[in-house]
């Protein structure tokens, strides 16, 4: 086992760790500094030095191996000296020698054995687990100079002279006398004539006297196009008031229900999503709701025949719904929707049950 980690365990708690014949190591105290060019701040650290000259024999290494493996001391003396040969050896097959955790070993030119440490290694136990942070640069405050308040002096207001206010007294008192006697000759005039308005002292009124015109009653257009409700001859036909005084007309057709002419069918071949008979369905496709069974029978014939699913479903109040078909899942009922509404079935809409 060689006896490089020895070495940097001593260089931790020792500023100065010899090996006999090669040269000593020293460890020389950095404190924290900062790499402008980099923007690092790096901790403080023991820089790792080496000095070819220290070549004495100090025994601190040979006593710290005889200790850990519990040898004597001259058997960690021999133990020294052969990892000195080893070293040497290799320095001269390779010419240069790598250290674990320390640096390493070559010779210049010269001749001269030269040691490059490995900076990565920090040998301050004080500094240990500490990293390089980032350095970031610091805004600098501005400082804002206040602004001097310059006092203004106050303007001062000089006292009307007495003469002048009661010369504008005395002229208020004047038109206001005047403008009383000519509302009192207008009001005398007025009395005259039997009538009194006081509307007539402006000047921009007009002289024609309000005349009331009764408001003619005319009758409202008849609304084209208006819905016709069948209603049975036994039901009385009543005037349900909207707001007081006003109400609504309804056009009752008194004559039976005739069958329209069957209307032109569409032959063309609809593709509508299938229907599961083991859901229930709850979604339906509306496509009207009549007041009357024959009409909304009528409306059902008319679905059935251009190739829907229609189906009547049960009456909702006085309204008979009439559906194009009905689904199990909001999906396939929306589906339907859109393909109805794309062949022109704008009014179609979905029922939730």
């Amino acid at each position: 086992m060689g006896i490089e980690r020895d070495l940097a365990e001593l260089l931790h708690d020792h500023d100065c760790v010899i090996v006999p014949q090669w040269g000593g190591f020293l460890t020389h105290y950095r404190p924290a500094r900062l790499d402008e060019a980099r923007h690092l701040i790096h901790p403080p650290a023991k820089e790792l030095g080496f000095n070819r000259h220290l070549v004495r024999n100090d025994g601190l290494l040979a006593d710290h191996l005889a200790k850990r493996d519990r040898i004597d001391f001259g058997q960690a003396n021999q133990r020294i000296e052969q990892q000195i040969a080893l070293w040497a050896g290799v320095l001269e097959r390779e010419g240069r020698l790598e250290l674990p955790h320390m640096g390493i070993f070559f010779r210049d030119e010269e001749g001269n054995l030269q040691f490059d440490p490995d900076r990565r290694i920090n040998f301050l136990r004080d500094a240990y687990g500490l990293r390089p942070i980032k350095a970031l640069l610091a805004k600098e405050e501005v400082k804002v100079r206040p602004v001097p308040v310059i006092q203004m002096p106050n303007p001062s207001i000089e006292p009307e002279p007495e003469a002048q206010r009661y010369t504008a007294r005395w002229v208020a008192a004047a038109f206001a006398l005047v403008l009383s006697g000519a509302a009192v000759y207008w009001v005398i005039q007025q009395g005259e004539a039997g009538h009194t308005r006081w509307s007539d002292v402006s000047p921009f009124r007009s002289t024609e006297l309000p005349r009331y015109n009764r408001p003619s009653e005319e009758l409202p257009d008849p609304v084209v196009g208006a819905a016709v409700f069948t209603l049975p001859v036994s039901e009385e036909v009543t005037t349900v008031p909207i707001t007081p005084g006003d109400s609504i007309t309804v056009t009752i057709d008194m004559r039976p229900s005739v069958p329209d002419a069957p209307a032109p069918v569409d032959s063309t071949a609809v593709a509508m999503p299938s229907v599961d008979p083991g859901l229930r369905t709850r979604f339906h496709i509306i496509g009207g709701c009549f007041a009357q069974p024959e009409n909304a029978d009528k409306r059902l014939g008319e679905l059935q025949q251009a190739g829907y699913p229609a189906v009547r479903l049960t009456q909702r109040g006085d309204l008979y719904p009439v559906a194009f078909g009905s689904y199990g899942t909001r999906k396939e009922a929306l589906d339907a929707l859109a393909t109805i509404r794309q062949r022109g079935d704008g009014s179609a809409w979905l029922l939730v049950r």
